[in-house]
């Protein structure tokens, strides 16, 4: 969670609030909301935010982005998943003649 992790961010640091607001040109009210999730800082705050702890914004926000090897093959998807066409299920006819047209495109030469 983004308020845990910025605090922990400061009190790592052994930073005061006040410190923080004052390098970051903001109330020390306006940071002691942001960490106790009253208030939510916008994108540009955020880069700051990130770029004053010498972090990524994905790790101050706790974001872990998908591992593609993890995600699901399309051919394989398109011959087993369940999805609609048009509002009905294909049939295994159309889930083979979709998975051919995917590999048309994609089949390296």
């Amino acid at each position: 969670m983004f308020t845990k992790r910025l605090r922990a961010l400061r009190e790592d640091s052994d930073i005061k609030q006040k410190e923080i607001a004052e390098a970051l040109q903001i109330k020390p009210n306006t940071y002691n909301r942001y960490e106790c999730g009253v208030n939510e800082p916008d994108i540009d705050m955020l880069i700051k935010l990130a770029d004053y702890f010498e972090v990524s914004l994905d790790f101050l926000l706790d974001h872990h982005p998908k591992d593609p090897n993890t995600l699901p093959d399309l051919t394989n998807f398109l011959r087993n998943g369940d999805y609609q066409i048009f509002g009905r299920p294909p049939t295994d006819e159309e889930r083979q003649k979709l998975s051919a047209v995917v590999e048309l495109f994609f089949k390296t030469p």
